[in-house]
């Protein structure tokens, strides 16, 4: 894996849960295909819980500077 630092991977899980919460939104519309916006979902999901793993194992080894339930706004 290449080397990321901890501050990047938690710009991207901010930025992955926007995502989703974006496109929850955008399925929800009668105007738009839902079942686009749900893989779309999906995607970013099953990306968001990856570097959140990453990311525990980086903060139980004292590296991360956030702890990661004050990144994550839905729990």
């Amino acid at each position: 894996m290449p080397n990321i630092d901890n501050r990047t991977i938690a710009v991207c899980i901010q930025a992955l849960e926007d995502a989703v919460s974006y496109y929850e939104l955008l399925s929800q519309s009668e105007t738009v295909d839902s079942d686009d916006h749900e893989e779309c979902k999906y995607m970013y999901e099953v990306e968001l819980s990856r570097l959140c793993e990453i990311y525990k194992a980086e903060e139980s080894n004292g590296l991360a500077p956030i702890p990661l339930s004050k990144l994550l706004k839905r729990k």
